[in-house]
């Protein structure tokens, strides 16, 4: 028996069924409960972070809870977090990656691999209460082909929601493509990278730089750090208390 439920030797079309109801299943991209009519930036910051200085305190921060890579994690989240609950609200990210072949190891893996990255980041007192992202790039090890590729992902989907979980998924449509040959999963929202700067990034919360067809709930440029830019409409977190009032 799996961590999922299921077991090994599964046949294709359980498989089929399980991650097509994993995908489909709606979702809200609420990064919380009510719209902000001000302008939102938030930072994100990750283990290249480590032993360096932190952006100033953010509307919403983003933190990895891996070091790049699924299974390994991030020595700086306990600090990182701290810094991170110095603003508003807190989300989390996790890497992902995939080499196997087959659809039932793959969703096993990525399962594993999310259970993996919530368990550590519930040291430092990560929960459902946290939006979380999934990291889909191409800088990762992606070689099971399309279709597993696309199950891993949605094993580490099932168990973030299992948890009570939102998740988004961060990555861009020629990434995407390349890892899941295109899949779209609109009840997922997007969370994309690439603009230039603060005039472009507004841009970005449009569908056409959706690239698995969810909507575009937050956009990304780099100016020294990364700036997160929530796409009007997107509901946003309610304050979390800072350190000392805990």
């Amino acid at each position: 028996i799996l961590a999922n439920g299921m077991t090994r030797g599964r046949t294709s079309w359980l498989v089929t069924v399980v991650i097509s109801a994993v995908l489909g299943a709606a979702t809200m991209i609420a990064v919380g409960t009510t719209a902000r009519a001000a302008t939102l930036f938030g930072a994100d910051i990750s283990y290249p972070q480590c032993g360096g200085a932190y952006p100033p305190t953010p509307a919403f921060a983003v933190v990895d809870v891996n070091d790049g890579k699924p299974n390994v994690m991030n020595p700086c989240l306990a600090s990182e977090y701290r810094w991170a609950r110095s603003s508003a609200a807190v989300e989390f990210y996790l890497n992902t990656a995939n080499t196997v072949v087959s659809t039932g190891g793959a969703f096993d893996g990525g399962y594993d691999a999310a259970r993996a990255a919530y368990s550590y980041a519930s040291l430092v007192g990560a929960g459902a209460d946290h939006l979380w992202w999934i990291d889909v790039e191409t800088a990762n090890s992606w070689t099971g082909g399309p279709s597993a590729n696309t199950a891993a992902i949605a094993g580490t989907i099932a168990f973030l929601r299992a948890q009570g979980v939102v998740v988004g998924i961060y990555s861009t449509r020629s990434q995407w493509d390349a890892i899941t040959g295109g899949v779209q999963i609109p009840s997922v929202a997007n969370w994309v990278p690439g603009a230039t700067g603060a005039a472009q990034v507004r841009s970005f919360c449009t569908p056409a730089r959706s690239f698995s067809g969810g909507p575009v709930a937050v956009a990304q440029y780099t100016a020294g750090y990364d700036h997160d830019y929530v796409c009007p409409g997107t509901p946003q977190p309610p304050p979390i208390p800072p350190p000392d009032a805990v």
